[in-house]
C-alpha cells in the first residue's frame, strides 16, 4: 500500500535547492508545504530574478535564502531536494553528503514512492514529442495515466497526492534528472532511448560522461522490464548489450506508410516509430496507436506552425538548441524558401553541420546575438553562405522584420536557432513565447 504524502514528509526538514522559473521547483515546494514538511528554499538567483515564482509563495511558511546558498541549510536538514539544473559537483551537495543528509531529485524520489507503472523517455532529441504522444496513446487505452518529468510547469513529486497504485506515469527524463535514478539505482519499468547526439558539452567532460547519465533509463531495470532503442542509429543500438531487461529496437520503416502523420520531418517519423514499438510492448492495439498518432499535430515550440500572413508562413522551433535539431528543422521544410532565425548561446558543440545546412538550404539568415553566434556566422560564411547572412541582431523583432524584407508568398520564417537561448532569453520556452507574441502582432 502506497504511503500518503503526509506519511512521507510531515515534520521533515527539507531544503529545496533551486526554485527556478519553469514551475518544477515551485510545484515541489508547494507540495512539500501542503504535506507538512518544514521547507527552506535556496537559489543562486536573486529575488528580482525569481519574482514570478516568489509571488506564489507569498504568505506561506517557507524560509528563503536567495542570491546565494548557506551551508547550514545543507547540514540542518533531513533531506535536500536538488533541482536538475544544479550540477552534481556543487560543493553544497558535498556538504550535505559529508554530514549524512540524503540528496534526492524530484522524479526519482517520486518513483521510489510510487507503486504503479513508470514509462520513461530519454535521448538527445525527440523526448518531449515522444513522451507526449505516448501519453496520448495510453490515455485512450487505459485509466489512470499521467504525464510529467522534463516538461515545463510539471513537477513530478506532487503526483503522489493524486496517483493510484495501478496508474501509469509517463516521464520525460533529461540526462541531469536521470542522475537521481543512478543515485537511487532505479530505472523505469518501460523505457525509450530515442537517440544519441552531442549535447550539453559545456557541462559534461565528454560524450561518455553524458551517455552514462542517460543509461539510467535502463541500467537498473528488472528481468520483466524493457527498453526500446533506436535501431536506425549505431550509437543508440550499441547500448543494447548493457540493458539487463528485455530490449527492442524501433526503425522508421516500422511505421506503416498509410498512416497520416501531421508532424513534418524524418525525425518525427522516428519519434512515431519509438511510440509504436513501446506501446505495442505495453499491449496497445495498432488501431488505437494509429488513431492517436493521426490526431497528434505536435508539441509547442517544436516545428510549431503559427499560421501565415500574405502567404508567408511562420514556424516556431525554439527548442532547437543543438546543431542536430537545426539540421532536422531545415530538412523538414522540404523545398520551401526558408528565412531562418538562428544563433544563441554556446554549449561547446560542433556548429559546422548546422552552418552547412543553413548555407545551402536557407534563403536568408538573421542571427541572434549570443556566445555561439560569432562562430556560427563564421562557419556559415565558410560554407558559402556569406550573401545570405543579414547580420547579427540583439533583439528578435529586428531579426524577424529584417527577414520579412525579403519575404514573398510561399516563404517560411523559421525560428530554429540550433543553439541554447541564455542571454537574450530566460530559456528556450521564453524565446519561443517571444516569437509567438511577435508573430501574433505581425498577423493582426
Amino acid at each position: 500500500m502506497m504511503k500518503s504524502p503526509r506519511e512521507i514528509f510531515e515534520g521533515k526538514k527539507v531544503t529545496v535547492m533551486g526554485l527556478g522559473l519553469l514551475g518544477r521547483g515551485l510545484g515541489d515546494t508547494l507540495f512539500l508545504l501542503r504535506s507538512g514538511a518544514i521547507v527552506t528554499v535556496t537559489d543562486l538567483k536573486t529575488p528580482e530574478q525569481l519574482a514570478p515564482s516568489l509571488k506564489r509563495l507569498e504568505g506561506l511558511p517557507v524560509k528563503l535564502h536567495l542570491g546565494g546558498h548557506d551551508p547550514a541549510d545543507f547540514i540542518n536538514a533531513d533531506m535536500i531536494l536538488r533541482n536538475a539544473d544544479v550540477p552534481r559537483s556543487s560543493l553544497f551537495l558535498k556538504t550535505a553528503n559529508d554530514h549524512g543528509v540524503p540528496v534526492e531529485m524530484d522524479e526519482s524520489l517520486f518513483c521510489k514512492n510510487f507503486e504503479g507503472t513508470i514509462v520513461g523517455i530519454t535521448g538527445t532529441r525527440g523526448k518531449t514529442t515522444t513522451t507526449t504522444l505516448i501519453y496520448n496513446v495510453l490515455l485512450t487505452d487505459r485509466p489512470g495515466v499521467h504525464i510529467s518529468g522534463n516538461i515545463m510547469g510539471h513537477a513530478t513529486l506532487p503526483l503522489l497526492k493524486t496517483v493510484g497504485g495501478n496508474d501509469t506515469v509517463v516521464l520525460e527524463l533529461s540526462s541531469w534528472q536521470l542522475q537521481g535514478f543512478h543515485d537511487s539505482r532505479i530505472s523505469p519499468h518501460a523505457s525509450v532511448f530515442t537517440n544519441v547526439y552531442p549535447d550539453h558539452m559545456n557541462r559534461y567532460s565528454g560524450m561518455d560522461d553524458y551517455i552514462q547519465d542517460k543509461k539510467a533509463i535502463f541500467l537498473y531495470q528488472k528481468e520483466n522490464d524493457f527498453c526500446v532503442f533506436n535501431g536506425d542509429q549505431v550509437e543508440s543500438g550499441s547500448l543494447l548489450s548493457e540493458a539487463p531487461g528485455q530490449k527492442y529496437v524501433f526503425r522508421i520503416q516500422d511505421v506503416p506508410l498509410d498512416w497520416k502523420i501531421q508532424m513534418p520531418g524524418k525525425h518525427n517519423r522516428a519519434n512515431v516509430a519509438a511510440v509504436v514499438c513501446l506501446c505495442r510492448q505495453l499491449g496497445v492495439k495498432d488501431q488505437v496507436i494509429r488513431e492517436a498518432v493521426e490526431k497528434f499535430s505536435g508539441v509547442e515550440h517544436r516545428l510549431q506552425w503559427l499560421g501565415e500572413k500574405n502567404g508567408v508562413g511562420f514556424v516556431n522551433d525554439s527548442t532547437s538548441t543543438t546543431p542536430v535539431a537545426g539540421c532536422a528543422a531545415l530538412d523538414s521544410m522540404g523545398e520551401k524558401h526558408i528565412l531562418l532565425v538562428a544563433g544563441g548561446s554556446d554549449k561547446n558543440l560542433d556548429l559546422s553541420p548546422f552552418a552547412l545546412a543553413a548555407a545551402s538550404k536557407a534563403h536568408k539568415i538573421a542571427l541572434l546575438d549570443g556566445s555561439a553566434t560569432a562562430a556560427l556566422r563564421s562557419e556559415i560564411i565558410s560554407a558559402g553562405g556569406k550573401d545570405k547572412v543579414l547580420g547579427v541582431f540583439d533583439n528578435l523583432k529586428d531579426a524577424v522584420y529584417k527577414l520579412l524584407d525579403d519575404a514573398k508568398p510561399g516563404y517560411i520564417v523559421l525560428l530554429s536557432p540550433g543553439c541554447s537561448s541564455f542571454g537574450m532569453f530566460q530559456n528556450e520556452f521564453h524565446r519561443g513565447e517571444s516569437f509567438i507574441s511577435l508573430v501574433r502582432q505581425i498577423m493582426e
